[in-house]
């Protein structure tokens, strides 16, 4: 195609300038093809494992599942970054087909190779998440064993403050008793303390 051509799709000209009326025809079926995803017969890709964090390489797991490196969504969004923002819609449709043409790609293979990395970017997704919800489900596993043996500690430590308070109780109506056999003789004051007790 003829750059005059191509260029004359996207750069603004002076109102007097004539326009291609070929050039900016756009069906709906045309706007539609840009926007749908396609769902192609074949077997998803097989991507590699999720990262275990940070930024993630897309392009990089695309060349590891096997995406064919021809970028034809990379192009386009670089080519759509340097139209007119205010230019209508059907025009930016237009120019990119002009686009696409000129450099030997059509939308079909936009779409295809869009729907390809797709693919890789849910099944990334969905094994980042099953890893996660598993990591989860093992750390919640291990809080809860946690939680047990705190709460059998408490118990253990509030059985043996039960016990003291019996302990207490029940040598406190003993020594009464005994205090008693004492006073019935008249004898009041401390009694000397245990042997291991004495200074």
């Amino acid at each position: 195609m003829p750059w005059n051509k191509l260029k004359s799709l996207f750069v603004v000209k002076e109102p007097s300038a004539p326009v291609d009326p070929e050039a900016l025809e756009v069906s709906a079926t045309d706007l539609a093809a840009f926007s749908e995803v396609p769902h192609p017969g074949d077997p998803p890709p097989v991507a590699p494992p999720p990262p275990s964090g940070g930024p993630i390489d897309f392009q990089g797991l695309y060349d590891q599942a096997g995406i064919p490196n021809t970028d034809e969504v990379e192009a386009l969004e670089k080519f759509l970054g340097g139209l007119d923002m205010e230019l209508p819609q059907a025009s930016k449709v237009a120019a990119a087909k002009a686009f696409l043409g000129a450099i030997g790609k059509s939308p079909n293979d936009v779409l295809e190779d869009a729907a390809r990395k797709i693919q890789v970017v849910r099944i990334i997704d969905e094994a980042k998440r099953a890893d996660g919800e598993k990591l989860l489900g093992e750390h919640q596993a291990a809080i809860n064993d946690l939680n047990q043996k705190i709460e059998a500690e408490r118990a253990a430590m509030e059985q043996i403050r039960r016990d003291l308070e019996s302990v207490k109780g029940q040598c406190a109506v003993e020594e009464g008793r005994l205090q008693g056999a004492r006073t019935f003789f008249g004898v009041v004051g401390q009694v000397a303390p245990p042997a291991g007790k004495r200074k």
